[in-house]
């Protein structure tokens, strides 16, 4: 098994670039993080880059034994931590960020998310978005009104979409982490992306530029129906795209 990692950030229509990345890979093993930060035009940028910092000191002092899941059970309140700390410094009054993280170890995928950044796997005809939207559309049907009272959501004050976990929040109560390992086989693509994408493209368009392009064309063609589609109002967008081989440039 060959691993295949590219990365890719634009601004948009945006002022500013809030969204941060990082990854790191060798042939058989990745790791990636992608932020979105929220909260004004400094507070953001702040939120994002600490948080994309700080996990990727986290991961490169990571020991061999210890289980992903538990790693990124540990880093989530280190980061929001960190990023809380931001309050009170010039135009970070009101920082955060979402995040997604995805580790491949041994031929097996692990994942963090708070937020809505995204983790979708894409394999043969299927796309599977792995990670939940963590947003007040998530609490409806889903938890009583005494979970809803601990993250501070009630009913009629919020959008659907208005987040209820982010990194910065000041306490994680909502977060997603597989604690099974999930097995990866040739062929299979994981992709990681902030809603600047998937406010954009749906899952089927989505699907349908990564089958059909290599890791080396396939972040250029979303990019670029995201933005002809978004006409003119694209939000920061940051997608990281992972892609398992066989060790053979055949597929693609």
């Amino acid at each position: 098994m060959q691993m295949r990692v590219a990365g890719k950030s634009i601004i948009g229509s945006r002022e500013e670039q809030q969204d941060a990345y990082y990854t790191a890979f060798s042939d058989n093993a990745a790791f990636a993080v992608v932020c979105d930060g929220m909260g004004g035009t400094e507070g953001g940028a702040a939120a994002s880059k600490t948080a994309v910092s700080m996990l990727r000191r986290l991961y490169e002092e990571k020991k061999p034994s210890e289980p992903y899941p538990d790693f990124f059970l540990g880093a989530i309140d280190i980061l929001d931590e960190s990023v809380v700390k931001l309050r009170g410094q010039d135009g970070a009054a009101c920082s955060g960020t979402t995040i997604v993280a995805a580790a491949v170890d041994e031929g097996s995928l692990y994942w963090m998310a708070v937020g809505d950044s995204r983790l979708y796997i894409i394999r043969g005809c299927e796309i599977v978005q792995a990670t939940r939207d963590h947003n007040y559309a998530l609490t409806l049907g889903q938890w009583t009104a005494e979970e809803l009272s601990t993250v501070r959501i009630y009913p009629g004050k919020h959008r659907a979409d208005a987040l209820i976990s982010f990194i910065g929040i000041g306490g994680i109560r909502i977060y997603d982490i597989n604690d099974t390992p999930f097995p990866l086989i040739a062929g299979d693509k994981v992709l990681l992306t902030t809603d600047g994408l998937t406010k954009t493209l749906g899952n089927d368009e989505i699907f349908a530029i990564l089958k059909n392009n290599h890791i080396s064309h396939a972040l250029d063609i979303l990019f670029a129906d995201a933005t002809k589609k978004a006409d003119g109002i694209q939000d920061n967008t940051t997608c990281v795209l992972m892609q398992i081989d066989d060790g053979e440039d055949s597929y693609g």
